[in-house]
């Protein structure tokens, strides 16, 4: 494999982890990594590494940088849709933990009560996190 290819591959997965982010966001990051391929395969031609060499090393990259990507990606997605996921997620859960309480009192179920207490509890914390963690990072932009 040549170092190309491996950048060629490496700008592959950052176009697919860029993908439905605003296009100058996506852009700006794709043509970040291309610089640093690109300076990393000049630098490692330029101390004599071989072609093999150079394409492992870019791949490595690649590969241990898949979480930091994922991060970076965390960091800047538009929030607005992921907030009405968790909130309708919530929403469901809520229900279900309140028909689960519902249920304990008619058929005499404390574990079942604890459970639906635990659901309706557990939904009201996540979705409180998330829109606290949502609106403290929009206060960055």
């Amino acid at each position: 494999m040549t170092p190309e290819r491996a950048a060629d591959l490496t700008t592959r997965w950052v176009r697919w982890y860029t993908r439905r982010l605003p296009a100058p966001v996506a852009e700006r990051r794709i043509d970040e990594i291309r610089a640093d391929l690109h300076d990393h395969i000049a630098h490692e031609r330029a101390c004599g590494t071989s072609d093999r060499r150079t394409a492992l090393s870019v791949l490595s990259r690649l590969v241990r940088g898949v979480a930091a990507d994922t991060v970076w990606r965390h960091r800047v997605r538009p929030w607005i849709g992921d907030l009405m996921k968790t909130i309708a997620i919530a929403v469901v859960v809520i229900a279900i933990g309140v028909a689960a309480m519902a249920y304990a009192q008619e058929d005499d179920s404390p574990g079942l009560g604890m459970i639906g207490l635990v659901l309706i509890l557990g939904s009201i914390g996540v979705t409180a996190r998330s829109v606290y963690r949502r609106r403290k990072g929009a206060g960055r932009r």
